[in-house]
Formats: structure tokens, C-alpha cells, sequence
């Protein structure tokens, strides 16, 4: 489902990089294209389609204390998981 906002977009990449980028001549590219035209496609629609902005973000209350906790102690396996795999402690 493209819509005009998209595809001038596509056609301001294809004017400014050519039809055809090659990401192994210039791997940098991508990184390039996604910093400076992000900000065009942050607007998400809305659920009725219409652009209604990015969704708000939820509060702790709103997402529920245990959930936050239960994500916080799997983000902190994982650091650990990596600190490990790094063999260098992080405190």
C-alpha cells in the first residue's frame, strides 16, 4: 500500500542516488539515505488511516510495573550473556 508522501520519497532518493544503488561499492549508502529522509516517514497513520502521528507512548502505570521489571531483568541476562561472551566484566 503506497501512498503519495511514500513515493515522493522513493523519487527524491532515485534523483538524488540513482536507480540503482549498489551497496557493495558503497555500503554507507543505506545509512546515508535512512538519516536523511527518516524524518519523512516518522509520521505514521493513524488507525483510521489518516495521519494521526506516532502512536503515544505508554507510562509504567499504563504498561504495568511487572512488565517493566520482567523486561528490565531480561535486558539484564542478556548484558550479562554478552558481558561473558566479551570476557570483560561490566559493571
Amino acid at each position: 500500500m503506497t501512498n503519495p508522501r511514500d513515493m515522493n520519497v522513493v523519487a527524491e532518493i532515485k534523483k538524488r542516488y540513482g536507480h540503482v544503488i549498489d551497496l557493495e561499492k558503497s555500503p554507507m549508502t543505506i545509512i546515508e539515505i535512512i538519516h536523511n529522509f527518516r524524518y519523512l516517514l516518522d509520521e505514521v497513520a493513524g488507525p483510521d488511516g489518516t495521519g494521526g502521528g506516532p502512536p503515544k507512548r505508554q507510562t509504567v502505570e499504563e504498561v504495568g510495573t511487572a512488565t517493566v521489571l520482567n523486561l528490565l531483568l531480561e535486558l539484564t541476562r542478556e548484558v550479562k550473556a554478552l558481558s561473558s561472551t566479551l570476557k570483560q566484566p561490566i559493571k
